[in-house]
């Protein structure tokens, strides 16, 4: 019984911090206009520098397959040396 009691309290206590937390003034309601265009241009600052970081890495994502790419070309083209795979081994070789 006192379980339950318990369980209840904790499912109580978890519904009020929740309304608690949803009811709370949100820090812009506060801001100046001016504090907020300091803020969105800090945010901005971050945001483009984690974008640039992208960028340079998803490029250098992108010359490493290209390199693997032209390699599985290079290794699949036989060299001119050798016959063709396709041909009949009872023909004699030019």
């Amino acid at each position: 019984m006192t379980g339950w009691i318990l369980a209840l309290c904790v499912v109580g206590g978890l519904i009020g911090l929740l309304v608690y937390v949803l009811g709370s003034p949100d820090r812009y309601e506060e801001m100046t206009e001016e504090e907020f265009e300091e803020e969105a241009k800090k945010k901005s600052l971050l945001g483009a520098a984690i974008t640039g970081l992208e960028g340079t890495l998803r490029k250098r994502e992108a010359t490493i397959l290209m390199e693997a790419k032209g390699r599985v070309e290079r290794e699949a083209t036989p060299s001119p040396g050798e016959p063709p795979e396709e041909q009949d081994p009872s023909l004699p070789r030019q």
